[in-house]
């Protein structure tokens, strides 16, 4: 009962979150909705953020769970549409993440649209990448995580690393991943006013911040299109009310080595939101592959 009722009190804030976004005109106004309603649903937490790291025109920063060994290390992108970044939700998802998985976390604030259109997220992500690999990181201890839009800025970053024949990470990890800027997926209109996050009008306006103008087909935008082979295995969590579910039900038929899982009456990115035991279960799951993928390399750290 009380898991019950904890669900239906987060659906009315989510309702009324997407009733708000659905009249945010502005990117500026997304960011503020954002921000205004990330501490009545962000994950709590125990960790430490380190002060930002100058990376390329980016920067980033070291998210260190509470009493985590530090193996493993998971590079995190993460989603707000491309416009957005809260860190509010995002670095305590992150720490979960990390508890779990034994791992610190490197959370990568690329530049934000409509300020700094594409390509300026996709080359800040790849730089972060360049960046572990010119440091020293073993690539065998890296995973690359992130939700949302992140999710398809992680798929880029590996897609480039791949085609530039550089190291790739041990393996990927996509929450809600956002990786068709066409929505031409069905679900984008067979589950709109379903999804309690995103409606398909707020959707459609991404891609006028992010990519105006631009072929939205193209692999880099909507890493859907691009080649699978060589990349590695991919673990990717979505919710079955999403506007965005075929983005993830399309990306893991055709890549070979995916994972799927798809979370009954779960709303967008539900990892991220505190006292959803889903959300837990799946951070488990996540933690279990990340080990799988990176416990050789991280043996006696």
């Amino acid at each position: 009962m009380r898991a019950a009722v904890q669900r239906w009190g987060m659906r009315r804030m989510l309702l009324t979150a997407r009733a708000a976004l659905e009249h945010a005109g502005t990117a500026q106004q997304v960011r503020a909705m954002t921000r205004r309603a990330a501490p009545l649903f962000a994950r709590q937490e125990l960790y430490q953020a380190s002060e930002p790291i100058g990376i390329g025109d980016a920067r980033a920063w070291w998210i260190d769970p509470a009493g985590s060994p530090q193996g493993g290390v998971i590079l995190y992108f993460h989603g707000g549409g491309f416009v957005a970044e809260c860190r509010a939700v995002h670095d305590p998802l992150l720490a979960a993440m990390g508890r779990a998985a034994g791992a610190r976390g490197l959370m990568i604030d690329y530049r934000l649209a409509p300020e700094h259109p594409f390509p300026a997220a996709t080359e800040d992500c790849f730089a972060a990448w360049n960046w572990m690999l010119s440091t020293g990181f073993d690539p065998a201890r890296v995973v690359f995580a992130g939700d949302s839009a992140g999710a398809n800025l992680a798929l880029v970053t590996a897609m480039r690393a791949r085609d530039e024949e550089l190291p790739l990470p041990a393996a990927i990890v996509l929450i809600s991943p956002a990786l068709d800027l066409t929505f031409s997926g069905p679900s984008i209109d067979r589950n709109d006013g379903i999804d309690p996050m995103l409606r398909a009008s707020v959707a459609r306006r991404i891609p006028e911040w992010y990519a105006p103008g631009l072929d939205l087909a193209d692999p880099r935008i909507s890493p859907l299109f691009g080649r699978t082979a060589g990349l590695p295995p991919t673990m990717l969590h979505v919710g079955s009310p999403e506007i965005l579910l075929d983005d993830t039900l399309r990306y893991a038929a055709k890549a070979p080595d995916a994972r799927l899982a798809v979370w009954h009456d779960m709303p967008h990115v539900f990892p991220a939101i505190r006292g959803l035991a889903e959300g837990d279960r799946a951070i488990t799951e996540m933690a279990d592959f990340i080990h799988v993928h990176t416990s050789e390399a991280t043996r006696g750290s």
